[in-house]
């Protein structure tokens, strides 16, 4: 099905972001009686047949500095910062990355900072494996390289269709005035495509305490 025509031109940069990240997070993870293909997926959620269901294991990017933690889900990740692999978002298995690429912030700069990880990955439960049991109110907390720790109230958090993720403001639109953090994986709270794709993500918004 062919797409509207964008009338504002700014949405083309945003769109072309989203459209990466829309393949992010459907999980390393295979699911049953879906399909030949289903059992090669990736957290960018291409199904490959001859991609491994397993995220990249070659050389996993030192962490940046940058520690996030959340304490409802009693986690705390180091962060790598990571582009595209092979032109996909597929984080190793066992880290969790902040993207670089479309003009996303590092973590605790005024934008928004896009931070992914998987729920799965060879069968097991990833760093964010508990993500969707964050709610609205909870606190998120980043400590910067420099030791300074920031703490972040959670405004958002909800499973979000990832056709609807493509164009999410909260995510991708311009952003100049408020440190944001963008967290995301996958979700099967709507369930999976024939192809073993999860049809959608955990999205959690945080945004710093006032």
């Amino acid at each position: 099905m062919q797409r509207r025509p964008l009338i504002v031109g700014g949405l083309v940069l945003l769109v072309g972001a989203a459209l990466i990240l829309f393949w992010i997070m459907r999980g390393a993870d295979t699911v049953d009686g879906a399909g030949s293909s289903a059992a090669q997926t990736t957290a960018t959620g291409a199904a490959t047949p001859t991609a491994t269901a397993e995220p990249p294991s070659g050389e996993v990017p030192d962490p940046s500095g940058h520690v996030l933690r959340i304490p409802g889900i009693d986690l705390e990740a180091d962060l790598h910062a990571e582009g595209l692999r092979d032109g996909k978002v597929n984080p190793p298995a066992g880290t969790v990355m902040w993207y670089t690429g479309h003009d996303r912030v590092e973590p605790g700069a005024v934008g928004t900072a896009v931070i992914a990880g998987h729920v799965i990955a060879g069968g097991r439960e990833d760093r964010f494996a508990n993500l969707a049991e964050v709610q609205v109110g909870e606190e998120v907390e980043l400590t910067a390289p420099d030791g300074t720790t920031t703490t972040f109230t959670v405004v958002r958090a909800e499973v979000v269709d990832k056709d609807d993720l493509t164009t999410d403001q909260a995510v991708w639109g311009h952003n100049d005035s408020v440190r944001r953090l963008a967290i995301i994986t996958c979700d099967d709270a709507f369930g999976f495509r024939d192809d073993g794709h999860r049809v959608a993500n955990y999205v959690v918004i945080a945004e710093p305490a006032t």
